[in-house]
């Protein structure tokens, strides 16, 4: 095994220090959601919750969705509020980002036990910088989430494995027994977390926990507490339904049935059975071809974090709407896998580490690279209707903002975005319904190219195709906060009549 780095605490504390505030950077400098449900399956019913206005999607009204994660934020948001330090979207993503860390932890881990100083280095990198951990982080999804708690969790277990054969990296005793069994109870806790969170996730994760048992079953009491350490999330979730939808996981029942009972998500799309193998190719293009290679070298070593990234994976190509952050959870997984194996190949030349040192620049360097451009391009062109928002809450003549965008209300901020918290957002998807809210608002965002603006109104910034104008000095209507969300869920009650 190669020697420690010279300061490991020193490099260790550097990547977490960058990795946090790469990851805090998006969300600060492109406030943006990748997919709608940031917003409105997380941010807008915790806004509900704590200031009584905020869109409730037609998932909530059904009861399909559990709200232990929306809870949460509007604690947190809560306290914040209580601080004096307001209830932005960036507190609740600064933290999940701070979480997201014990990821690049888990990497190094396992890359350091495994590689020596060059799984350390190279794993550091891959955690820390690729561009779907660094996105992911910010995201307030639970399929991200749930994803990265199955991921750290399978890492740890992984560890921990790694710690107690055979006594080669610690010596066999109490205390290396004490710290394989909070790693592996560790690891089931936040695999439970995961499961909870993302129910979806529950096949990979019970592979995870069948894994870890099988490895322990010459030592029960480990396997007991690893038994306790998953099933008291998973639990904790389902007590929530309880008090919610008056069952005992009543969210999760009520959403197979919605689902696929009534088919209800193929109204978003179906696609086909080897989408998110072609999504992985067309995002990070020649990366793909490098990861897949080590990661299908290093499954024989590492079958275990392997089987539970392809189950995350199997399990969702079997239904007919994909979205692809559906799989982030096998994301880390693929990554660490085809990082260590990679680490291993980099130590098994005998080039000298300086020059080993060149060997893993030529490679991570440019690979790293391409795919932040690929990310970062995708980024930059999905925040238009939020940056207006912004905009427009920062006019201080602004009593009421229109956004007649037919289909993109989802890409809007919702009240969690808007920063004007005493001023309502209204949503109008035709003329009648525009025309029916005049006098209660004074700006409007809409389709600039088409918008037939009077000659008085002007034309504040745009965005993309996307507008904001000053129509009028003031409101001459009293507010309406809950139009917004009455008129969204009217928009999307139309949508599924059909499955009625």
């Amino acid at each position: 095994m190669m020697k420690t780095l010279t300061r490991p605490l020193f490099f260790v504390t550097g990547v977490l220090v960058i990795a946090f505030l790469y990851r805090l950077a998006i969300p600060y400098f492109y406030p943006a959601a990748l997919r709608a449900d940031e917003i409105f399956q997380a941010l807008e019913p915790a806004h509900r919750l704590l200031t009584g206005h905020g869109v409730t999607t037609w998932e909530w009204q059904a009861g399909i969705r559990n709200w232990a994660f929306p809870d949460l934020i509007a604690g947190i948001w809560h306290v914040t509020d209580v601080l004096g330090l307001g209830h932005s979207p960036l507190w609740i993503q600064g933290l999940i980002c701070a979480l997201s860390l014990g990821v690049v932890v888990a990497f190094m881990g396992l890359g350091r036990i495994v590689a020596g100083r060059c799984g350390l280095v190279v794993c550091a990198l891959t955690g820390a910088l690729w561009p779907d951990l660094v996105l992911g982080a910010s995201r307030t999804t639970t399929e991200v989430l749930g994803g990265n708690l199955l991921a750290l969790g399978t890492i740890m277990a992984m560890i921990a494995r790694l710690l107690s054969q055979d006594g080669h990296i610690m010596p066999p005793g109490r205390a290396t027994d004490g710290k394989v069994s909070c790693l592996y109870t560790g690891g089931a806790f936040f695999i439970g977390c995961g499961a909870g969170l993302r129910f979806q996730l529950m096949p990979a994760s019970l592979l995870a926990l069948a894994w870890m048992a099988w490895w322990c079953r010459r030592t029960p009491g480990r396997v007991m507490f690893m038994a306790l350490g998953f099933a008291l999330p998973v639990l904790g979730y389902g007590l929530v339904d309880l008090g919610t939808t008056g069952m005992v996981f009543g969210s999760v029942l009520r959403n197979v049935h919605a689902n696929i009972g009534q088919n209800i998500a193929a109204t978003y799309g179906t696609a086909p059975f080897y989408f998110y193998i072609v999504d992985l190719l067309l995002r990070w293009q020649v990366g793909f071809l490098v990861v897949a290679a080590f990661f299908a070298y290093g499954c024989r070593q590492f079958p275990m974090p392997s089987m539970v990234a392809v189950t995350v994976i199997l399990s969702h190509s079997l239904i007919g709407h994909k979205e692809p952050s559906f799989i982030y959870g096998a994301i880390p997984l693929v990554l660490v896998v085809a990082t260590v194996t990679f680490s291993n190949w980099v130590n098994q030349d005998p080039i000298p580490w300086p020059g080993r040192r060149i060997m893993l620049g030529a490679v991570m360097i440019p690979l790293l690279g391409f795919v932040q451009v690929q990310s970062l391009t995708h980024m930059r062109t999905s925040n238009a209707l939020i940056r207006l928002q912004q905009i427009a809450a920062a006019q201080a003549d602004i009593c009421g903002l229109a956004l007649p965008i037919r289909g993109e209300w989802s890409h809007t901020g919702g009240y969690s975005y808007f920063s004007r918290h005493d001023v309502p957002l209204y949503f109008a998807d035709d003329v009648a319904s525009l025309t029916a809210l005049d006098g209660r608002y004074n700006y409007l965002v809409t389709y600039g190219k088409t918008w037939s603006a009077p000659r008085e109104d002007t034309a504040i910034a745009c965005r993309r195709e996307f507008c904001v104008f000053r129509i009028r000095p003031q409101c001459s209507m009293p507010p309406d906060y809950a139009q917004f969300a009455q008129a969204v869920n009217r928009y999307e009650a139309r949508t599924h009549a059909v499955h009625d």
